[in-house]
């Protein structure tokens, strides 16, 4: 397995339940990905009609096997020993979802490999795939320690989390200047599987300019410090503008929907706008159970964003308009939204009115300068449902696996989970690559 998070490690542990050894390689200190710096939220659609709602685009054989195999995910967990919640049923609205003991979850299954004689490596390098005269992948190649070795397996799972933190690979992909802004991740996953894959035959999936990602304020550094304390979740019930003072999205869809738009506009930059129904009922409530619960305004403008409050719809446009926001274009669409939302249909917006508007009534009023951050790519290695990769004729590549965020195309403009997909397909990859015909029998390496 060349990467230690949530794909990698679920996979890993799989296999050596199905009786491999397996060999994981991890570039970091530390294993764990960017599942370990997330709020530990295992979740995805709770059916195949809400998918297909949130997702239309999305690949049709990967989307309907994560939400089949999200019960086996969490009983996965379960059996491990680590705590898991109670399930709740409107995550984002429409999602089902628990937490869980991401560090616990992590730590048992690395304790489960290295038990049954497996090696997991930390601050690998330099790892490229091995392949026979046929086109199998037959092992990887690595520095560690100083020491170039050569590991020999029967499958290889590629599982190091996608390229958001390559500015090139994002630039290519995503454009608009995706090479510049924010990476709310690990700073690890910088397309090394996907380049592999792409070397070893592989192919790219659709959906590569699309991503995962949320708003944070501006111009604060995004650090790990910041990326769950800040998040700005509660902005689907606000009202988001870009420097020319217009709306460019349905708020609504969500924070995550609201992030990739917000990159298409100058200086890739927007304003969020909301009332104090909206500050007492949404920013200081719970964003998902367990979630933090913390005045998000105040703290980002005591860290140094750009805030403002005013008791007057004026006051706060004429603060706004400071940043470099239209004062003229942002008042008239203050006043639009708020005459639409209150139902005169002869308005015509920028940008739809979402189904729940939240038109400003209550003072004080409140505004943050946010700026978008990528999390993972939705695009990557084209792969099947057993995460087999795929060359441009959709033939797999022998001996080649794709999880997580390495592996493409699931999903589109929208999120349907991230830690769910690396332990569904995790699981899968593992039991397609110990029924490989080329598969080594127990007790022989099945992950480089």
């Amino acid at each position: 397995m060349v990467g230690a998070g949530a794909g990698g490690l679920a996979a890993a542990h799989r296999a050596t339940e199905l009786g491999a050894r397996v060999l994981v390689l991890e570039k970091a200190r530390r294993i764990g990905g960017s599942a370990a710096l997330s709020a530990g939220i295992l979740w995805t659609a709770p059916d195949l009609d809400v998918l297909r709602r949130i997702q239309p685009d999305g690949d049709p054989v990967l989307g309907p096997l994560l939400v089949a195999g999200y019960e086996r995910a969490v009983q996965d967990v379960r059996d491990a020993g680590v705590a898991v919640s109670e399930e709740w049923d409107d995550h984002l609205e429409w999602g089902r979802a628990c937490k869980i003991d991401i560090p616990g979850l992590f730590a048992a299954w690395s304790k489960s490999v290295v038990a049954a004689g497996g090696s997991i490596l930390t601050e690998v390098r330099d790892v490229d795939l091995v392949q026979g005269d046929d086109g199998r992948v037959t092992g990887a190649r690595f520095v560690h320690d100083g020491e170039r070795i050569t590991a020999q397996a029967g499958s290889v799972v590629l599982a190091t989390g996608g390229f958001q933190g390559d500015p090139e690979l994002t630039q290519t992909f995503i454009g608009h200047g995706a090479d510049t802004i924010g990476v709310r991740s690990n700073p690890c996953s910088v397309g090394d599987g996907f380049r592999m894959g792409r070397a070893a035959g592989g192919a790219a999936s659709r959906h590569l300019s699309t991503f995962y990602g949320h708003t944070l304020p501006s111009p604060l550094p995004v650090i790990p410090e910041v990326f769950l304390r800040l998040t700005l979740y509660f902005s689907a019930y606000g009202i988001l503008v870009n420097r020319s003072g217009r709306r460019f999205t349905d708020e609504s869809l969500g924070d995550e929907v609201s992030d990739q738009r917000l990159l298409l506009e100058r200086d890739h930059r927007g304003v969020l706008i909301w009332d104090d129904s909206v500050q007492r009922e949404r920013a200081l409530a719970e964003p998902y159970p367990s979630g933090m619960v913390l005045d998000r305004f105040a703290e980002a403008r005591a860290l140094g964003a750009r805030a403002a409050e005013s008791d007057t719809l004026e006051g706060l446009v004429e603060q706004v308009s400071t940043w470099g926001v239209d004062r003229a274009a942002l008042a008239r669409t203050l006043a639009d939204y708020s005459r639409a939302a209150d139902g005169d249909e002869d308005i015509a917006l920028d940008a739809p009115l979402p189904e729940r508007p939240s038109p400003l009534h209550r003072a004080p009023f409140r505004a943050l300068e946010v700026q978008p951050c990528i999390t993972i790519p939705f695009g990557g290695l084209r792969v099947d449902g057993d995460a087999r990769v795929l060359d441009r004729d959709d033939r797999p590549v022998p001996g080649l696996h794709a999880v997580g965020a390495d592996a493409g195309g699931a999903q589109d403009l929208r999120y349907v989970g991230g830690i769910v997909f690396g332990l569904v397909f995790g699981r899968r990859a593992a039991d397609a690559a110990l029924r490989s015909p080329a598969a080594r029998p127990a007790g022989a390496a099945v992950g480089a």
